[in-house]
């Protein structure tokens, strides 16, 4: 199906004319107007159920068919690329109480594109906002577009072409030791990156994560339907490095591919190897594997610790924005559930960051008194 959305409009890009610099350190693809934008000013959309959905090069996890069923996605709008050179992925969204949600989460997307896109879901009829969650967003949204941004967590991407460059020497060396020390002293010890993981390599990783996160005081978000889904995508889309001491398993990562790119979703290590650094052992076969197979990218995904800086990750700001059809749409309760909780989850990052600052600035002060 095409539909039209106006002429004149790759004049966009920059509101001069000229498209902006889009490249970053990754020379990551930024998924832009003139992907989808027909010379007419068309779009092709069609819709689709995810339950017989297919499509043969998806352009991430999240929008890849099994991901999509699992996950309980069932009334699809898809967007294609209009110009069969530039092979841009699907756009993905899925119908949720009259609105739309992208479901290209990490998708690298011009501004424009969004514009253009919110603007001719939300002129039909039944819609009343769009939602384009934890994507990488281009440029400035045009003033005029009725919308809330939200900004409250990160992706780390690594980019495998340079990865033996980007990571820490020391970091590496160090934890390539304790992997000669581990398997020196564990003669049955096995490092191996498979694919489709089962089920019980699964229940393991989130029993020891559940061990190590409540043992922190927090809540474990993997509960046993997590780990069911989780079961479920692997076998299509899967991998582990797992590391194996007879039939014991000590440490595994779960990580899935699709789209040339790498996603590092969950691990797991026995306690009682805490000082072997099995985590860290993991993690680095996982992202050497990956290279190896010619992936672009490693994302490790959100939550900023230290150690994806030393792996030599770089930091990806994620934006989740709502745009609404009117001032209407305001007052409407799936939209007002929608925003909320995207909100929510905003209010809480600044909250931890305002508790790190006086934290800070109170050491600062403790141990420089006047």
């Amino acid at each position: 199906m095409s539909a039209s959305v106006g002429k004149g409009g790759a004049a966009l890009y920059d509101g001069q004319g000229t498209p902006a610099d889009l490249s970053n350190v990754s020379d990551r693809r930024t998924l832009s107007y003139a992907d989808y934008v027909a010379d007419d000013g068309s779009l092709r959309i069609r819709t689709a159920d995810a339950a017989t959905y297919t499509d043969a090069v998806p352009g991430g996890l999240y929008t890849h068919p099994v991901w999509l069923r699992t996950y309980g996605m069932r009334d699809l709008v898809i967007v294609e690329g209009s110009r069969p050179d530039r092979a841009a992925p699907h756009l993905v969204f899925a119908r949720a109480g009259g609105g739309l949600v992208h479901q290209g989460r990490l998708f690298r997307l011009d501004a424009v594109l969004i514009s253009v896109l919110s603007r001719h879901f939300l002129q039909q009829a039944g819609m009343h906002f769009c939602v384009f969650e934890d994507v990488e967003v281009i440029g400035q949204l045009p003033p005029g577009l009725s919308h809330f941004s939200f900004h409250y967590q990160n992706n780390w991407r690594l980019p495998l072409r340079d990865a033996a460059v980007r990571m820490s020497k020391q970091l590496v060396s160090n934890t390539k030791r304790k992997a000669r020390g581990l398997v020196r002293e564990n003669p049955g010890i096995s490092v191996r990156f498979e694919a489709s993981p089962s089920r019980p390599v699964l229940d393991t990783i989130a029993a020891f994560g559940r061990i190590r996160i409540e043992g922190q005081g927090r809540v474990y978000g993997i509960d046993a339907l997590e780990v069911e889904r989780l079961a479920m995508v692997a076998g299509e889309v899967g991998y582990a490095t797992i590391i194996r001491k007879e039939n014991a398993i000590l440490a595994a990562d779960f990580i899935c591919i699709a789209g040339q790119q790498a996603y590092f979703l969950t691990h797991g290590y026995d306690p009682g190897y805490s000082r072997s650094s099995l985590g860290m052992i993991s993690l680095i076969n996982s992202i050497e594997a990956c290279a190896a197979r010619g992936l672009t990218d490693f994302n490790l995904m959100w939550g900023d610790l230290p150690y994806k800086q030393q792996l030599g990750a770089e930091r990806v700001p994620l934006q989740t924005i709502v745009i609404r059809r009117s001032l209407w749409t305001l007052l409407y309760p799936n939209h007002l559930v929608t925003v909320s909780r995207f909100a929510w989850a905003d209010l809480k990052r600044r909250i931890k960051q305002a508790v790190r600052y006086v934290r800070s600035r109170s050491r600062h002060a403790y141990s420089n008194p006047s």
